[in-house]
């Protein structure tokens, strides 16, 4: 169904010879290697989120979800350009899952529709909201008799009634079928047994027996009208059925959607790809295979139950010893570097060669859709940019191919250009496929005729070979790029060539350093840490002898030596008295620094002088050479000593056994951090369409914006580590968690990786990119030390560690997390070889963190000292293989452990372990969110209210902005307080006194972060003394005011306060009322201009017949000073003049002539402190504002004292009277305090 890449190649040279092109290169350019690839450069500690709300950041996230799902669902087939459909039409929708989307698969690649209020998206919505009518009769249906199948089984036909039946003809212009598959954690697909599958040796990805059945049926009833399918799942399905002619075939339909599984909201974009709203633009991330059992992985994965040995009886995936299964499992690469399309490509190329049309025959056999593969509703053009100079002197230096697409069709669309590179190959020299992706680069939206030119940069290095084994005999193992010829493709996808160059090596150049870090390559997985045994040498498939399907590793195969098992036994478990001298991680007595200390046990609350706040952005160095800790002489390296000399021995250990984060260590601030983990949704933010949907957008842009969301729901949700996103490599499509890694290429699927992980770091989340490496199947991935993954350094490098070199040398990851499985021999998380290619060769510090810790086979005493950083789990209480603690002597100035006897011994490898693996720990947590920005904490906030007062008072932490402040889980006000959103706390005054510690959460510091607080709540005396304490010989100086009964100021009526308002007569009035003169009543919060409030104010009565009248004229206040003053806010002012008055009430502080006798005594005395006001028309008078006790105090003693307010209140009187007059319904109240005086020598 394809044209030969042979005749694509011949129209691309004919193109090229018609148009003409110049060169449009420079002179050739070498890259400069950039040194440590860190991330979180440059930060210092401090991010931001590009949203005011998480509800903003939703919504646009809910807009790009279905902008990547609009890009990365990929058309597979369009027969006779059925699509797009017109709109307006009335569709059927066939299938369990066509209600019932599979959005997400179970374990860590699980997720929560619906969350946050964004709601899940149907595809009867996305039809609907697309402009079609849907069949509800079938809608009813499926939702009934939803739970009746599994998530991979189809509703049996008997349960299409005719009335269903007879409902197409209302919606019969085209029947969309969705069949759908989910994956899982720890479980591959089944490879024979299935349900639901009339033939035993059927695997899981093939249509079921219903599924088939329902195929027929709609090709019954829909005959002549498009039958387009849905293919909902990560897991490609093997559907050669579909592919085939509908007209002439029992199964082909018409148009083919593969759409992964679609999270929260993806399935939108399928209205708008089908209605042709957006043109399709995704491509394949892998081969499609007509069967799957034919794939170069297919014999070698898995539980090995696929195969039968030479009895026909079942195989399985143990070593074997004497004859017998062990408990040890093991699978091969066998396919080597040929994995996926690199297989399919190469093998035609070379048939072709040999016996031209051979291969393309061949491949057509055996591939349905070709990687990199998607189909659109236009046509493209592409004409090649030449480069100027094609030949290839230097390993750095840098290569571009320019293409120039065209838009040739009727609508608008965008198209993918892929670029590959075929090496020169020698026969039995080292392996290399005849087809390997350097780079790709997707167009924008052209409109029909538009043109645009895009670039696809690489370096020379990228086409090196790893050459394992000194395969091509000139002494030296490394990458190579050999003498020759690379012929540089750009192809629409992996099979099919429109355009070609070729560069030129002269000379063979062996590549010794990396491109970006400039450091050494070499090879590392060797001798102890060996992936390859004598079986997959053997079974290996190579170039040279062709290439066919390897044979399964056969028990004979299989078998083991005594001392292989007595190795693998021997892993079990492991402590610091079987440290070997000649290890490189191993510390001698004397090795460790002089400088080095540890704290001795902590006192509670007790901190330390330099706080990880201080740490961000200080770099350092600390490494082990020949027994001896090397520490730098920089500042940095120097003041990460003196952060660490702050610990105590036992807070480092917490760091590296309790993984899944970080623990607490309150002394320097670091306040902990948990994780989060699906690859789909993070911290529960948006739950997107699966990894390999975004991948199959072949658009970084979007992927990185991807990131920058995810990194920003991290700060919104306080997620500051991230266990994702994930990077194995499709090498089988039934691999159990397919759905949550990219691509079946490591170079596409590292460049993705890469561009999430860097938008994610850009919010200072560290991403731990999994599972590293090898982590390909589910199948004893964790079986008693993992299952042993056999492969040469080649395939590791160049395939299956690719993505993990991306994400950590370009996205600049801060995390991984190893795997469970073995490499070789060894665990990943004790892997020294794997650990030292992330360390030394591509200079990243990332925090390594073991996958869901099992405990046996994986010591973490030898964890510590080869392998990861810390443990995900907490596993002290394991013998033999848990985190030894043992106890830190500080006459030694080391950690002193167990001899293997009855004994200790200090243990300078163990202590140098456990602490330089803390400081990576805490160098990475320093530069990231899980700082808060440098908000370490905070000192509560006092709020002090005067007792019996309504007031309001702000929670505040100084200049820091806060969005919100909510009670703390639990936490409760005291009654009569309440407190706003915006941190405000009011009282209804009806509290006298007492103290309240409340926790609180400070919500949307710096716009998201939420940290704890508190506030204290006090309820103190009315009147306030400004200091109780005096000495002998000192002027005093003592205040005593009032500021919630301040002269002028309007107070609140509420119950408690009118209990204790006197009428003029000095008795108390009843509860719940406020009464005046002649009987006037005031109920609280009615009948003022004011709103439920009394004005504290000089009152007075012009003559008695006032009282007895109700006749106001004449109220108003009173001056003070012997009541002589103009009273301002009395409007017949000669009245007051004249002294014509016959009561008044003054605000006025007192003391009894007593309490005046005592001061007295002492050389002090009480006097009033005046203050002008001015009142109604300009005119100012004086009122008592303050009592002062002032003098020089002559003996020292304590003086008890009691200073009483006497507060006058009055209430407005209609609208003839300004607001700032009260003229009515005279009151008045009136405070005490008691304290006392301590006068001292």
């Amino acid at each position: 169904m394809f044209q030969s890449k042979k005749s694509h190649r011949l129209m691309a040279l004919a193109l090229s010879a018609v148009v003409g092109l110049t060169a449009t290169f420079a002179a050739a350019e070498t890259v400069t290697p950039t040194g440590n690839t860190y991330g979180f450069d440059g930060t210092n500690a401090r991010y931001y989120t590009d949203y005011m709300t998480l509800e903003e950041e939703q919504q646009i996230a809910k807009d790009l979800a279905i902008e990547v799902a609009s890009e990365g669902f990929v058309l597979l087939k369009n027969e006779n350009n059925v699509l797009p459909l017109a709109k307006g039409g009335k569709v059927s929708l066939f299938g369990m899952h066509s209600v019932s989307l599979i959005a997400s698969t179970s374990g860590s690649a699980g997720g929560s529709t619906g969350a946050n209020g964004i709601a899940e998206s149907t595809l009867q919505m996305a039809m609907e909201k697309a402009g079609y009518r849907v069949n509800a009769k079938l809608v009813d249906l499926y939702t009934k008799h939803k739970t009746l199948g599994t998530t991979s089984n189809e509703l049996p036909m008997n349960y299409y009634s005719a009335a269903t039946i007879s409902s197409y003809n209302g919606y019969g212009d085209a029947a969309i079928i969705v069949f759908s598959r989910t994956g899982s954690e720890a479980g591959d697909k089944l490879v024979s047994n299935v349900t639901d599958h009339s033939n035993p040796a059927d695997h899981e990805l093939m249509l079921d027996d219903n599924e088939k059945a329902l195929v027929k049926h709609v090709k019954e009833h829909y005959p002549n009208k498009p039958i387009i399918v849905l293919i909902n799942s990560s897991n490609i399905l093997q559907i050669p059925e579909l592919a085939e002619p509908k007209a002439t075939s029992e199964y082909g339909v018409d148009a083919i959607f593969w759409v992964g599984n679609t999270g929260n909201n993806a399935i939108e974009a399928i209205g708008k790809l089908i209605s042709g709203e957006v043109n399709p633009s995704g491509h394949t991330v892998e081969v499609w295979e007509r069967d799957f059992t034919k794939g170069p992985s297919f014999t070698n994965f898995g539980n090995q139950t696929q195969n039968d040995d030479e009895n026909g009886d079942t195989m399985d995936a143990f070593f074997y010893h004497n004859g017998e299964a062990t408990k040890y499992a093991t699978i091969e690469y066998r396919e080597g570097i040929y994995v996926g399309y690199k297989y399919y490509e190469t093998a035609a190329d070379d048939m072709n060669a040999e016996n031209p049309g051979s291969g393309d025959e061949w491949y057509d056999s055996q591939v349905l859709y070709p990687y990199g593969y998607g189909l659109s509703y236009t046509t493209f053009d592409w004409e090649l940019m030449p480069a100027a100079d094609t030949a290839i002197t230097d390993p750095f230096q840098k290569l571009s191919m320019q293409v120039k697409v065209t838009n040739a069709g009727d609508v608008a669309g965008k198209e993918v250009v892929q670029v590959y590179a075929n090496p020169p190959y020698t026969k039995g020299g080292i392996e290399k496929a005849s087809a390997n992706l350097v780079g790709f680069a997707k167009t924008d939206l052209l409109q029909p005729g538009q043109s645009q030119t895009v670039t696809v940069d690489w370096v020379a290095q990228d086409m090196a070979s790893y050459d394992w084994n000194d395969a091509n005999a000139n002494g030296y193992t490394g990458y190579e790029l050999e003498a020759g010829d690379y012929v540089i493709t750009a192809r629409s996808n992996s099979h099919d060539v429109k355009l070609s160059e070729t560069y030129t090596v002269a000379a063979g150049m062996n590549c010794t350093t990396d491109s970006i870090t400039g450091n050494e390559i070499e090879s590392l997985f060797v001798d102890d840490f060996t992936s390859v045994n004598d079986s997959l040498l053997s079974g290996m498939i190579s170039r040279a002898t062709g290439l066919t399907q390897p044979a399964p590793a056969s028990k004979t195969d299989r078998e083991i030596s005594d001392d292989t098992l007595a190795t693998l036994d021997g892993q079990y478990s492991y402590r610091s008295y079987m440290d070997q001298g000649y290890e490189e991680w191993f510390v001698n007595e004397d090795g460790i620094p002089s400088t080095w200390t540890q704290a001795a046990t902590r006192t509670e609350g007790e901190k330390a002088p330099i706080s990880i706040m201080d740490m961000a952005g200080i770099d350092f160095s600390l490494k082990i050479e020949d027994g001896e800790v090397v520490q730098g002489d920089d500042e940095g390296s120097q003041k990460w000593e003196a952060f660490m000399n702050q610990l105590t021995w036992e807070e480092m250990a917490s760091l590296v056994n309790n993984g899944g984060g970080v623990k607490a260590i309150d002394a320097v601030d670091v306040v902990g951090a948990g994780v989060n983990e699906t690859p789909l949704q993070l911290s529960g933010g948006t739950l997107w369409a699966c990894p390999p949907i975004l991948a199959a957008t072949f658009n970084l842009d979007l992927a990185e914006e991807v990131g920058v969301m995810m990194g920003n729901e991290a700060l919104f949700k306080g997620c500051s580590y991230w266990q994702g996103n994930a990077m194995n490599i499709h090498r089988s499509p039934l691999s159990g968690r397919n759905v949550e890694y990219y691509s079946q290429d490591g170079v596409h699927g590292g460049k993705f990786a890469a561009a999430v992980v860097a938008g994610v770091t850009s919010k200072g989340v560290t991403c731990h990119i999994k599972h590293m490496v090898l982590n390909d199947q589910e199948s004893y991935r964790d079986l008693n030390g993992g299952v042993s993954t056999w492969a040469t350094e080649q395939v590791i490098r160049e395939i299956y560690a690719k993505p993990f070199e991306y994400a950590l040398k370009v996205g600049r990851s801060t995390g991984v997390m190893s795997s469970f499985n073995r490499i070789g021999m060894v665990n990943s998380q004790l892997n020294l070889a794997m650990h030292k290619l992330v360390r030394n060769e591509w200079s990243n510090r990332a925090i390594f963190e073991t996958d869901a810790w099992q405990g046996t086979y994986c010591p973490l005493d030898l964890m510590v000292r080869q392998g990861d950083n810390q443990v995900l789990g907490a596993g002290t209480t394991l013998p033999d293989i848990g985190l030894e603690i043992g106890a830190w002597d500080a006459d030694g100035n080391c950690v002193r452990v167990s001899d293997g006897a009855e004994g200790t011994f200090l243990s300078q490898t163990h202590y140098a372990a456990v602490r330089r693996s803390a400081q990576e720990i805490l160098w990475n947590y320093a530069n990231s969110s899980a700082v808060h920005n440098g908000y370490i904490g905070f000192e509560p906030c006092v709020l002090e209210f005067d007792s019996y007062a309504a007031q309001s008072l702000p929670i505040s932490f100084g200049d820091v902005d806060i969005a919100t402040i909510t009670l703390a889980d639990g936490a409760q006000l005291p009654e009569g307080f309440t407190m706003s959103d915006a941190g405000v706390v009011t009282s209804d005054g009806s509290l006298a006194e007492g103290e309240w510690t409340i926790d609180i959460k400070l919500n949307g510091i710096d716009g998201y972060i939420t940290l704890g607080a508190q506030a204290v709540i006090r309820v103190v005396d009315a009147l306030h003394v400004s200091t109780t304490s005096l000495k002998v010989g000192e002027a005093a100086n003592v205040t005593v005011d009032a500021p919630y009964y301040a002269y002028e100021s309007l107070v609140k009526v509420n119950p408690r306060f009118v209990s204790t308002v006197k009428h003029t007569d000095g008795t108390p009035v009843a509860q719940g009322e406020m009464q005046g003169f002649g009987g006037k009543t005031i109920l609280p919060g009615t009948g003022d201009s004011v709103g439920g409030t009394l004005r504290i104010q000089n009152w007075y009565w012009k003559d008695a017949s006032q009282v007895q009248g109700n006749n106001y004229d004449g109220l108003g206040a009173l001056a003070f000073a012997d009541i002589e003053a103009t009273d301002a806010r009395y409007l017949e002012t000669a009245d007051v003049e004249a002294g014509n008055y016959y009561q008044a009430y003054l605000y006025e502080f007192r003391v009894s002539d007593e309490d005046a006798a005592k001061l007295a005594e002492y050389g002090l005395t009480a006097e009033k402190v005046m203050a002008p006001v001015t009142a109604y028309q300009g005119i100012t008078y004086d009122y008592n504002s303050a009592l002062a006790i002032t003098g020089t105090p002559t003996k020292a003693g304590e003086v008890e004292i009691t200073v009483t307010l006497q507060i006058p209140l009055v209430r407005g009187f209609g609208s003839r009277f300004p607001n700032n007059v009260h003229v009515g319904s005279p009151t008045a109240t009136e405070v005490t305090r008691t304290f006392t005086l301590t006068i001292g020598e």
